[in-house]
């Protein structure tokens, strides 16, 4: 479970820095957006289900 929750976490890490392509006019400014709330909500799922598995022990 402790490895799931690092996996999420990493993978709204990796979609957070994707967002970093916006100043460069890559992307518009709504996928900004998108990526920018949606890693951080994976992250936060990510953080409490670590959160979780770590008070269940």
């Amino acid at each position: 479970m402790k490895k799931m929750s690092w996996i999420f976490t990493v993978i709204g890490f990796i979609t957070i820095i994707s967002s970093a392509l916006y100043p460069l006019d890559v992307i518009s400014k709504q996928a900004f957006l998108a990526l920018l709330i949606g890693g951080a909500g994976v992250m936060f799922v990510g953080s409490m289900i670590r959160s979780f598995s770590i008070l269940k022990k």
